[in-house]
């Protein structure tokens, strides 16, 4: 027997989630709504609580890099803060005392949004005091994805002891600037700048904990794995134009191949690398796959932008369609800090290790 639709009082199945936050995803990126609403269907889903959840095995693991390739694909800016919300909670699970981890995660799975908010602004982050867990900070945070929809930020914060990380509340509207945020790309994700002057958050582990390998250069699967999913959405719009055509040509059919070959081998390093660092024992190796995941995703979406350009003709650049959105957004999430550094790493790890190349990274 067919079954009703749903009613407004069940529970969003993880496929109905996401295919609303892909169909608001023009309409966010227009200025005419913020992401809190696509974040409480992802709240609401589930899909929140499994990206949260840290203490399963390979199953558990692959299971999130797939949810947050999924997120990618309906929307980047989604993604962006979805990534954010779970990097923040592991960084409260790693790093936090038992009160703090049950506390924040009860918080989030109330509905509370997370980030991880680590760009300074000028004058950068510092803390000015420290009383009783408590840290009085000063300066400010740009890139602050979320405004708006974030309700508690981890933010790093220099300090003479080294670097600090602090839980802050940060939906003081006063204290936020979204008009800082003036982009061609994830616009929706309103990234703008905070002001920390005088404010006072919850401290947040030891000196340098945020730095510690292999959580923090090698949590770069994670935004791979959503940059993945966009690159699945661009390649999904080159199969429906393809597959919309009577009699698709030899070099249409060669080009909706090959950015579906590029989505899936980005999408197998990253799992890979999300295996790998996600697992108790991790060391410098794992790190360091993680990162060449990252450059080999890069290479295959900048690859892959290239190839729906043909295939879609100015179809890839008419405002209002998801091919625009979705290779505007990104062209532009692509662009990390210190990338040459991250695949300098990569080379120095792999100069460093003694079995030889195609069994570094062996199982």
């Amino acid at each position: 027997m067919r079954q009703g639709p749903a009613t407004a009082t069940e529970t969003p199945t993880e496929a109905d989630a996401l295919r609303a936050v892909a169909e608001g995803a023009l309409e966010a990126d227009a200025g005419a709504r913020d992401l809190s609403k696509d974040m409480r269907r992802l709240a609401d889903s589930g899909i929140l609580a499994r990206l949260c959840t840290f203490e399963g095995g390979p199953e558990q693991i692959r299971a999130q890099a797939t949810l947050l390739r999924r997120i990618g694909r309906a929307s980047l800016s989604v993604g962006r803060l979805a990534e954010g919300h779970m990097n923040a909670l592991k960084l409260v699970t790693l790093y936090g005392t038992p009160e703090q981890v049950q506390r924040h995660i009860s918080n989030a799975r109330n509905g509370a949004i997370y980030g991880v908010w680590g760009a300074d602004a000028a004058p950068p982050v510092t803390v000015t005091a420290e009383l009783d867990g408590r840290l009085r900070l000063a300066g400010g945070k740009r890139f602050a994805s979320g405004l708006g929809t974030v309700s508690h930020a981890v933010v790093t914060a220099q300090h003479v002891d080294g670097l600090r990380l602090a839980i802050a509340e940060v939906g003081h509207p006063r204290r936020a600037d979204a008009a800082a945020w003036d982009t061609s790309g994830m616009r929706a994700t309103a990234s703008g700048s905070y002001d920390f002057d005088s404010l006072t958050s919850e401290a947040l582990g030891a000196a340098d904990a945020y730095l510690r390998e292999p959580h923090f250069q090698g949590g770069v699967w994670r935004y791979a794995a959503v940059q993945t999913g966009g690159l699945e959405a661009l390649a999904e719009e080159v199969r429906r134009a393809v597959s919309a055509s009577d009699a698709p040509g030899e070099a249409q059919l060669h080009r909706l191949a090959r950015i579906a070959g590029l989505a899936h081998r980005a999408r197998l390093m990253v799992e890979d690398a999300a295996l790998r660092v996600e697992t108790p024992g991790a060391g410098p190796a794992d790190v360091a796959l993680s990162l060449a995941a990252r450059e080999e995703v890069e290479q295959a979406c900048l690859e892959g932008i290239t190839l729906a350009d043909r295939a879609l003709g100015t179809r890839s650049f008419a405002k209002g369609q998801r091919a625009e959105l979705v290779r505007r957004d990104l062209g532009f999430f692509l662009r990390q800090a210190d990338l040459d550094g991250k695949l300098r790493q990569v080379g120095a790890a792999l100069c460093a290790a003694k079995a030889p190349i195609g069994e570094v990274w062996a199982e």
